[in-house]
């Protein structure tokens, strides 16, 4: 018997709702602590190149000025430094949703304090996020260079055929780039499962257990489309409410009719995306009485873990 994504996404709801606290409760924190606590602190440092931008749309002042006054070592030193900073954090505290989401599929009742497991292991997620951006942007560059090669030929040449083909080229090379970023997709897996694993070893595992199915998550992924666009719907619809409340109230209703869904949403992708994890790794789904797998899964070089 195959993968069965119905079924993993059955036992992904089945989990949110034996969870306690609520699933919907810890990601409301998570977000509080990811997205609205880092779009604070990005809030307190002006973004240099958004206003160079703005004001060279403007057309009031001299670009020779304007780089002279915003884009001083300093300003684009402070910048740069707090968005290193809230990257590296964000890497961490997804670490330990991963870790959160991981355990709730499989009924283990974590809380709260599975979002700072990122901290307890904190060299190793690091590395690990970093290792995957700089493969994942590696690999999609060098498939991206026949389509720059083609580009500057066809600006070169002045031939509107070879920069057509330039843009089919660099379109697969976006999409050999997803398909790259899908062999590292359970390497966070692996090193929740697994406290003696390093990083580099997570990323080997992840891509050798991805053989065979990044097609099958990537069918997955496609399969939560729908909710993505209904959030959006959802959104639009209440800002078209709160508008009869003026500009703020129909910021407030389009973000708190979003908010509401994506707090539902977010942990059901992630639970489910925790069971392919143990069917592909384990040959099992991990939530209590509900093996229904070959038996075997993936075979770990470092054994069951």
């Amino acid at each position: 018997m195959g993968y069965n994504r119905p079924g993993a996404k059955a036992l992904a709801k089945q989990a949110m709702r034996t969870t306690y606290p609520h699933p919907m409760l810890v990601t409301l924190v998570y977000v509080l602590l990811t997205s609205v606590l880092t779009s604070l602190v990005s809030g307190l440092v002006t973004d240099p190149f958004s206003t160079f931008y703005w004001y060279v749309i403007d057309g009031a002042y001299e670009i020779e000025d304007l780089v002279r006054v915003l884009l001083t070592p300093q300003t684009v030193a402070a910048y740069g430094l707090v968005q290193l900073l809230i990257t590296v954090y964000q890497w961490v505290m997804s670490f330990g949703y991963t870790s959160y989401a991981l355990r709730m599929a499989r009924n283990e009742q974590p809380d709260y304090r599975s979002l700072l497991d990122g901290f307890l292991t904190l060299g190793r997620a690091l590395l690990v996020y970093l290792m995957i951006a700089v493969f994942t942007s590696l690999w999609g560059l060098l498939a991206m260079v026949p389509g720059f090669v083609l580009m500057f030929m066809g600006v070169w040449l002045n031939s509107a055929l070879l920069s057509s083909l330039s843009v089919f080229l660099m379109m697969a090379g976006v999409i050999w780039m997803v398909i790259v970023s899908l062999r590292y997709r359970l390497a966070v897996y692996f090193l929740v499962d697994n406290p003696d694993m390093g990083a580099i070893a997570a990323i080997t595992e992840s891509k050798r257990a991805m053989v065979g199915w990044k097609g099958e998550l990537f069918l997955q992924d496609l399969t939560f489309l729908g909710w993505y666009m209904l959030m959006i719907l959802v959104s639009a619809v209440a800002g078209g409410v709160g508008s009869i409340f003026g500009v703020l109230g129909m910021g407030i209703m389009s973000t708190l009719g979003s908010a509401a869904l994506a707090l539902w949403l977010t942990p059901y992708v992630w639970g489910t995306e925790a069971n392919f994890y143990d069917w592909v790794v384990h040959g099992r789904y991990s939530y209590p009485e509900q093996s229904g797998g070959p038996g075997g899964g993936y075979q770990s070089p470092y054994g069951n873990f």
